[in-house]
């Protein structure tokens, strides 16, 4: 199996499994309104790719009912469907770029100096979620971020 395929199959569950998991609102709240729409848009694809396909329709259904046992037979079976159906891989491979990656910092502390929650150079797409809980702080910055887009 080409790794590339492998890869991609892996991080479709990843971003579906919190998903399904913890449902839509809690998802929307921890990831964005971003992040949910495009594993919205993700789950909706495999399920009208998969209309015909009783097995993995089957497999899908059980996938959304207990995450956690079907995570490996959702992923085997998307292998297989992203090898024999290229445009699908090419959706799916889009909607992840779209979604980007994901940083959540949190830190709680009694007293803090010269405290930053995110540094970083640039960010052109993702989300970044930064939360401070601090009582007593010096020199306190949320994120420092020299360039987005």
């Amino acid at each position: 199996m080409d790794q590339a395929i492998v890869d991609l199959a892996t991080k479709v569950v990843a971003v579906l499994l919190p998903f399904v998991s913890k449902g839509a609102e809690e998802f929307a709240t921890k990831l964005g309104d971003t992040a949910y729409e495009k594993a919205k848009t993700l789950l909706s694809t495999l399920k009208q790719r998969w209309l015909g396909d009783t097995e993995a329709t089957e497999s899908l259904v059980l996938f959304e009912q207990k995450p956690e046992r079907y995570q490996t037979v959702l992923e085997e079976i998307l292998q297989e469907k992203l090898v024999e159906d290229k445009d699908l891989a090419s959706q799916v491979f889009q909607l992840l770029q779209e979604m980007g990656p994901t940083l959540e910092i949190f830190q709680r502390m009694e007293e803090g100096e010269g405290i930053t929650g995110v540094e970083a150079g640039e960010l052109h797409t993702g989300t970044v979620k930064s939360t401070q809980e601090i009582k007593k702080g010096k020199d306190v910055k949320g994120a420092k971020i020299d360039r987005i887009g």
